[in-house]
């Protein structure tokens, strides 16, 4: 399992932010770092709640590394002295040196004394995360949900009355270990909620050199309760080097610290997720909770593996083959073993529909001239090749740039409805995460200035 890089079109867990131009504004770290906003003297959230007094701020203390917690003797909510190395060189550009990377350390996190979170990051950015360990963040859904280890924690395994997880995990021929259905999984259902073992900032890998690293990297893992330990080398491994970043390499999620900022998360039972380039399930990463969750984006039968895409969806069987070579396997998925003719007749759809995607795009923004018949053909066209190429979890990006396309021409009908359709598919693949609220209203609030236009001019 590792980061499922962007692509146009974008894959599934991320694809919402490309349905609209427009991200929510998140507040920057020197805010969530000023007092004024956190409470730096506030015990951290995680305490029981006979000893947690009542607080109006969030719990983010000022940034901790191995030298103020040395002089000061604190680094809570973290359980261990931060332990810190310096990147080993500005890298070659001649400017100031990156900044220090440091191991930090929590636990109980999320499931009792069994798990635990290592987090290898900049001292801001590990500031900045502390109020996502409360496990109050955690809304009831996910909580309750029957693959929660917080549900297992209260002593509720069963979960929600539906007998345990969907999946169990078993060997799957010439595939290793994988999830498989264990009863039917219904399109949108939450498969699995997982959290990470390990968080490592993406610098990490090419600033620190190989002897930090290693020792930085075993030790986060040393850290880690006995059963994370155990459970975190039961993984595959696949790249050749250091047996634990290529446990890392091999099994990460892409994810999210601060402001966007890209680190790797080991996440133990999401990571069994085997390749399918016409995959399942897809996940999305929450900031809030550090969580991530599993979703079905079809229906899945009983005995029936539960696969998500290790490359972005819509490539050509060229350009997914290259795209795993990360993994050292060659994908022997129905769509890659099909016959030749039948993967070249595949790759023209698919490059077809980047092309309409590309021409509407054009058409929307201005750069070329398009009109309302050509845009309801394009549309036709593309709803075609997505059904018939099982792309189905891309239709949020078409269907935004659809729409976008029919304001252009003045047909706001058909504008109003591919508006709609874009906004159910992106509470779909988004879901609650608030952040990006703001750019999910925004492609109904071009289309409702563009309908006031029309009915002061009468048109």
């Amino acid at each position: 399992m590792a980061f499922i890089s962007t692509h146009i079109p974008h894959p599934p867990w991320s694809a919402f932010l490309a349905c609209l131009a427009i991200l929510a504004t998140r507040p920057a770290l020197a805010d969530l770092l000023d007092p004024a906003t956190c409470s730096a003297g506030v015990p951290h959230g995680s305490l029981p709640a006979s000893r947690r007094p009542e607080r109006l701020l969030p719990a983010c203390p000022l940034p901790v590394d191995e030298d103020s917690a040395f002089d000061t003797g604190a680094w809570a909510p973290w359980k261990r002295r931060p332990y810190c190395v310096e990147p080993a060189d500005d890298g070659g550009g001649g400017g100031p040196p990156g900044p220090q990377f440091c191991l930090y350390t929590f636990e109980p996190f999320r499931g009792g004394a069994s798990r635990g979170l290592s987090v290898i990051t900049t001292p801001a950015l590990a500031a900045s995360m502390v109020d996502a360990l409360d496990d109050a963040v955690v809304p009831p859904k996910l909580r309750d949900h029957p693959s929660s280890p917080l549900l297992a924690e209260e002593g509720q395994g069963q979960g929600q009355g539906r007998g345990g997880p969907a999946y169990v995990i078993q060997d799957v021929p010439k595939r290793g270990k994988g999830l498989v259905a264990r009863r039917p999984i219904r399109k949108w259902d939450v498969v699995l909620v997982d959290y990470p073992a390990m968080i490592t900032h993406m610098d990490v890998f090419a600033a620190v050199d190989d002897e930090s690293r290693a020792d930085l990297l075993e030790q986060a893992v040393r850290q880690l309760p006995k059963p994370q330990r155990d459970e975190i080398f039961s993984l595959a491994r696949n790249t050749g080097g250091e047996p634990i970043e290529d446990i890392l390499k091999t099994n990460i999620f892409g994810v999210e610290l601060g402001l966007e900022i890209p680190h790797s998360g080991l996440f133990p039972i999401g990571s069994r997720m085997n390749h399918n380039c016409n995959p399942n399930v897809f996940w999305r990463y929450s900031v809030r909770t550090l969580g991530v969750e599993v979703i079905a984006m079809r229906d899945i039968e009983v005995g029936e593996e539960i696969t998500q895409s290790y490359v972005p969806l819509g490539l050509s069987y060229k350009d997914r083959k290259q795209g795993l070579k990360n993994w050292n396997f060659t994908c022997t998925c129905s769509l890659c073993a099909s016959s030749k003719s039948q993967r070249a007749a595949s790759d023209k759809r698919r490059e077809r529909l980047l092309d309409i995607y590309h021409e509407l795009n054009d058409g929307a923004t201005g750069k070329a001239n398009i009109t309302e018949s050509t845009v309801r053909e394009l549309a036709q066209e593309m709803e075609s090749l997505i059904h018939e190429e099982k792309l189905e979890a891309q239709q949020l990006v078409y269907y935004g740039v659809v729409a976008r396309a029919y304001m252009r021409v003045g047909e706001l009908v058909g504008a109003r409805k591919y508006v709609e359709l874009c906004e159910d598919l992106w509470v779909r693949y988004a879901g609650d995460d608030l952040d990006y609220l703001a750019g999910m209203h925004q492609l109904r609030h071009e289309l409702t200035e563009r309908e006031k236009k029309a009915a002061i001019s009468g048109t």
